[in-house]
């Protein structure tokens, strides 16, 4: 597919600007992360932060070009970002800039197919397949489901394919389609974006218990799990109990949030330091290298 011309000056200057992208201070945290921090010591350093929710989709390309989203990340203490795109271009000029730091995901939507149609596309799975093909992905999504939606049959054709594949599913949904997608394959390995975005602690706590493949992303929650600022005891006992099934992200599903990024990242800190050490670090970004690892 021929790159977009809004992309092209800025994958230029990303690639020419990736050997240099990381600031000193980006490169300790990255020490800090592989455990290999001078002297052995611990530093006085920033937690690492892996964001596992970016996405970076058309609207954003011409005032963000891939060097301005990096040193977004940079600023913000962030080593890597798991992305996705609609389309998917966005994902690949990231991931082109810094390949190191970008954990590519393929999102179904680009063109008229979005979120309100891309479970009735007969195009999809020729077009996932396509794109599968440069062999950068390590997940399908993010993408949404409506209750019900998860026994359809070309979302049980996706997850078929990740399974085939050792793909992640990130999606966008209440419980119940979570619990569809387990239903079509227990095999399949599921990132649930925000959590649920509206599910209390006791309606994620079940789901985890139940299932393995389940990992949760808080994008969006900062407010829900450390409401005026303090960590909300329930989420607490959450993640305390399911420390190594949780990480952080952002949702940069507008470009205006491209403009708040340092203070959605800062949102998390500050719940994240009222945990234990071991857990914050889990969450911050232990979980996250885990997940972006195990992919295929």
């Amino acid at each position: 597919m021929d790159e977009p011309q809004g992309l092209r000056a800025g994958r230029r200057a990303g690639l020419r600007g990736a050997a240099g992208a990381l600031l000193p201070s980006l490169a300790l945290l990255l020490a800090l992360w592989l455990g290999t921090a001078p002297g052995g010591r611990a530093a006085a350093a920033p937690l690492p932060i892996v964001d596992a929710h970016l996405h970076y989709s058309q609207d954003a390309w011409s005032r963000f070009p891939p060097a301005a989203i990096l040193a977004l990340m940079d600023q913000a203490g962030v080593a890597r970002a798991f992305a996705s795109s609609s389309p998917d271009d966005g994902t690949v000029a990231l991931y082109q800039a810094a390949p190191t730091r970008i954990v590519p995901f393929l999102r179904p939507y680009r063109g008229g197919v979005n979120s309100s149609n891309w479970t009735r596309d007969a195009t999809l799975l020729p077009y996932l397949e396509q794109r599968l093909q440069r062999g950068i992905y390590r997940g399908i999504g993010e993408f949404h489901l409506a209750q019900g939606e998860a026994g359809g049959p070309i979302v049980r054709q996706v997850v078929a394919l990740a399974v085939a594949r050792g793909l992640w599913v990130q999606v966008h949904s209440g419980a119940e389609p979570v619990r569809g997608l387990f239903a079509t394959d227990s095999r399949v390995k599921v990132l649930w974006a925000h959590a649920g975005m509206s599910e209390p602690p006791a309606g994620v706590e079940p789901l985890l218990a139940q299932q393995a493949n389940l990992w949760c992303e808080v994008s969006f929650r900062a407010g829900d799990i450390a409401p005026g600022g303090k960590l909300d005891a329930a989420w607490r006992a959450l993640f305390v109990r399911f420390p190594e099934r949780f990480l952080i992200g952002t949702d940069t599903y507008v470009t205006s949030r491209f403009d708040e990024y340092g203070e959605l990242i800062a949102q998390h800190r500050q719940w994240l330091a009222q945990l234990p050490p071991d857990v914050a670090e889990a969450i911050a970004f232990r979980n996250a290298a885990r997940l972006a690892g195990e992919a295929k």
